[in-house]
């Protein structure tokens, strides 16, 4: 019994020793002992330290007023009359837009506001300085920068996936269709088409903020190279010759060709063979339809078949027709004027339609012609005298587009 109890005796002693040695070696000669973290860097917003102070969150609603928020918040009409004594540049009540935020500060929970502010956009916040007896109002803006940028991209299924994929915004897709709008079919291209373009576009806190501005791009389309140059405001060709033409490619952005030109399609209402004297645009109901050229409207109203529809003269040969509008837009009425990619209308079904589409239709000289394939003049040519700065502008540029992938 004592040699059982004796070799415990020894066995728990070496079980202390053998701790006692690794907290000694952990204590003198282990890792040094880790520093504690940091606490977390101060949270600005609008120049304003805010992660030291109670803030609510308000998102502006359809019909939301100034004098309610205000009022819900217990500020009374003081202030109202105060905001709408600033200059329109730092605050208009008119700009109130649903899905802005307003931030309320506060140094506790239930005390006073110190602070109110009105997220305009990712640049510009509305500061109300609610600290002082006489609030001060002001606009903050963060730092915006450009950044010049060369991209080169192939079509695979969309030129918005295309660009993205290439690590650019949709900003720029919606750039490309602009600047090639008169002259690149964007509702035929194929797989294995593409574009390089060198632009510029402008940062806020690293991230791309607004519309981006070519510079410069290249488009290969239905095996044909499309150049622009963007020159004193405009585009032009690497001839210098204008990108506009009197008439953009299509009437709406950037949707896709449901039904072509046909002198004999199955109509898909009245289910028998009939000529499609025009172009159908599936499109989601409600995109907005746009004037592919200047002009006087003949007809803005309801016909028959052709549901809510608008029909505009253009010249004494050309006139183009808008078919199964959902509505027609304000303003829009016979014999007023207007004017190139002005809204004109929005997609709808309406009349013999089997879906959200819009039937576009070209008249020559009162004959019905497939207007896909129509070559729009070219607006007013450049001025010879500013040749020689534009070829020497242009060869500045096109060296700064990447190589074709």
């Amino acid at each position: 019994m004592k040699i059982r109890t004796s070799r415990f005796v020894w066995i728990f002693a070496g079980i202390v020793l053998v701790l006692l040695g690794l907290w000694l070696w952990w204590r003198y000669l282990g890792p040094a002992p880790q520093k504690p973290t940091p606490l977390s860097q101060p949270v600005y917003t609008a120049g304003i330290r805010v992660d030291t102070l109670y803030t609510d969150t308000v998102t502006i609603q359809n019909g939301d007023q100034i004098s309610g928020l205000f009022e819900n918040l217990g500020l009374g009409y003081p202030l109202v009359n105060y905001l709408d004594s600033q200059p329109d540049s730092v605050f208009n009540a008119r700009q109130l837009r649903s899905g802005q935020q307003c931030l309320i500060l506060r140094d506790s929970s239930e005390g006073p506001i110190l602070y109110w502010l009105l997220v305009k956009n990712r640049v510009e916040t509305l500061v109300m300085d609610l600290r002082d007896t006489l609030p001060r109002t002001y606009l903050h803006r963060k730092p915006v920068t450009t950044r010049y940028r060369p991209l080169v991209g192939t079509i695979q299924s969309s030129l918005y996936q295309s660009v993205t994929d290439a690590g650019a915004g949709p900003e720029l897709a919606m750039a490309l269709a602009a600047t090639f709008d008169w002259t690149v079919d964007f509702f035929q291209l194929q797989k294995g088409d593409g574009y390089r373009v060198y632009y510029v576009e402008s940062l806020v806190d690293s991230q791309p903020f607004g519309p981006a501005q070519i510079l410069a791009a290249e488009f290969r389309a239905s095996g044909k190279t499309h150049t622009a140059i963007r020159f004193r405001n405009n585009y032009f060709d690497d001839k210098g010759q204008s990108m506009k033409r009197r008439y953009l490619k299509a009437p709406l952005d950037y949707t896709r060709i449901s039904s072509g030109f046909s002198t004999s399609r199955l109509h898909p209402v009245l289910r028998y063979l009939r000529p499609h004297l025009g172009v159908d645009y599936a499109a989601p109901k409600g995109t907005p339809v746009r004037s592919v050229g200047d002009g006087q409207v003949l007809e803005a109203a309801y016909r028959g078949g052709n549901g809510n529809f608008v029909k505009i003269q253009h010249s004494r040969e050309h006139a183009t027709g808008y078919l199964h509008l959902s509505r027609i837009a304000s303003g829009v009425r016979r014999g007023g004027r207007v004017r190139q990619g002005q809204v004109i209308g929005y997609v709808g079904s309406t009349g013999l339609s089997t879906g959200p589409h819009l039937c576009f239709r070209f008249w020559n000289r009162g004959v019905q012609v497939n207007p896909k394939r129509l070559q729009g003049p070219q607006a007013e040519p450049m001025n010879p005298a500013d040749l020689p700065s534009f070829r020497q502008h242009r060869d500045s540029l096109m060296v700064q587009l990447p190589p074709w992938s």
